[in-house]
């Protein structure tokens, strides 16, 4: 691929191109490429299938056989930020290797060494982020504790083989065909220490997040409280609030109003630091989830 000596452009535009085989599984490839025919700043982006996503890392398609591709995003004006794309996907792949075969994560149908392109199985339901605002009338309590469950659960999973996430969020989770929660994107994680790309949002940092400092199990834990807040309200912290000022409100231990949220005490030891595990969660959930169904049969049985 020819590499640009011109000067960094002020935006890059990718203009995306069908390609000619478009969604072969075993060996996925990216195109990106210069022409006499793009201008400065314009990089031609050769699809595989239909895009679902452009982050700011990747670009996940959904190939023509049902598959998800995740490809690094190329930028020929700069081969270092491409290489950091490359490396957090071949870290993504990594931590998706050590997971292995688990209900808590996407399937991994395929990884491209040389390409750096994942390839997984599709989750029909999207993300939380776009699905609970979206059907939020129609999600039960039930269902709520069983993604705060699962979300926690997923959680554990990573935290047992030395990864912190460093990104929970809505986004993160997916929804299966039976609306199960699978936790996904590892490329900005911490593994065994090793330093992230990629640090909590604003509503999901905790009020002591050290920029400079390593990252620890208790960053994840505060922003899981966070996710489970959004999955039983369908809004994020202080959703109506600026950035800046939520950032004042946690300084000073004010987080959201949670008594009305029938796990708010869960909700408010995660923001709180009182609880250093994510196992300790799932089990915290697990016991409210006892105690809401206990009452649900006594109230039927009135």
């Amino acid at each position: 691929m020819e590499r640009i000596s011109k000067p960094y452009p002020n935006n890059i535009t990718y203009i995306c191109v069908p390609g000619s085989e478009e969604g072969a599984d075993s060996s996925p490839r990216s195109c990106p490429k210069k022409t006499s025919e793009t201008r400065h700043g314009e990089v031609i982006y050769v699809t595989k299938g239909k895009v679902l996503a452009w982050g700011g890392t990747a670009v996940l398609e959904r190939l023509p056989s049902g598959a998800v591709v995740k490809t690094p995003i190329p930028n020929p004006y700069c081969p270092p930020e491409e290489e950091d794309h490359r490396r957090n996907m071949r870290l993504e792949a990594r931590i998706y290797a050590m997971i292995g075969e688990n209900p808590c994560v996407p399937r991994i149908i395929h990884w491209d060494q040389e390409t750096c392109c994942l390839t997984m199985e599709y989750l029909e339901n999207g993300n939380l982020k776009e699905y609970v605002p979206q059907s939020m009338q129609n999600i039960t309590p039930q269902l709520q504790l069983k993604w705060s469950r699962q979300a926690a659960k997923a959680l554990g999973v990573l935290h047992a083989l030395q990864i912190i996430h460093c990104d929970l969020s809505p986004r993160n989770f997916l929804l299966d065909l039976n609306l199960d929660v699978k936790i996904a994107d590892f490329g900005g994680a911490s593994l065994c220490g090793s330093d992230p790309s990629a640090t909590p949002a604003t509503r999901f940092r905790h009020p002591g997040y050290d920029w400079n400092a390593p990252p620890v199990f208790e960053d994840d834990i505060f922003s899981l409280g966070s996710l489970v807040y959004f999955i039983m309200t369908g809004s994020y912290p202080y959703k109506d609030i600026l950035s800046d000022e939520v950032e004042k409100l946690y300084q000073v231990q004010q987080f959201p109003d949670v008594s009305s949220i029938i796990c708010g005490t869960v909700i408010m030891q995660c923001w709180h630091r009182r609880i250093h595990s994510a196992h300790t969660v799932y089990d915290a959930l697990s016991a409210v989830k006892r105690q809401y169904d206990s009452k649900r049969l006594e109230t039927k049985s009135n």
